[in-house]
């Protein structure tokens, strides 16, 4: 029988779902990271959009990183990646704006923007950027 160890190796070398728990992780990471900077700027009194602009830069240059190293094992054109992000952050930034002008708490409404920031980002690295 598998202990556990083995059942996580052997899950994250299936092609597909590897690469689905591998992203995962990696966006947890990124969540840490991204959100914190922004959660901390806007504890700060930074404009959110400022607040969100610094973590969604800061996360993309973390999501490049850990994604050509350990989600799809493959480097990528930078450029594109960030082409790609900024197309995933525009449509973040426009969830932000609506949310906002519904008068929906500022934590609330960058959460409900970066959820739409990794559905658009992961489609556009997966089949645009590292073509997997």
């Amino acid at each position: 029988m598998l202990g556990l160890t083995e059942k996580l190796k052997k899950l994250l070398k299936t092609k597909g779902l590897g690469y689905l728990i591998r992203y995962l992780v990696v966006g947890v990471i990124n969540t840490i990271v991204g959100f914190g900077l922004i959660f901390l700027l806007t504890y700060l009194k930074v404009n959110p959009y400022i607040a969100n602009i610094v973590g969604y830069v800061v996360g993309i240059v973390v999501s490049y990183l850990l994604n050509s190293f350990f989600t799809f094992k493959k480097k990528a054109n930078f450029f594109m990646f960030v082409i790609s992000m900024g197309v995933a952050w525009l449509a973040n930034i426009i969830m932000l704006k609506v949310a906002l002008e519904l008068s929906v708490n500022v934590y609330i409404a960058q959460i409900l923007a970066g959820i739409v920031y990794v559905i658009v980002g992961f489609g556009l690295s997966k089949i645009v950027v590292f073509k997997v």
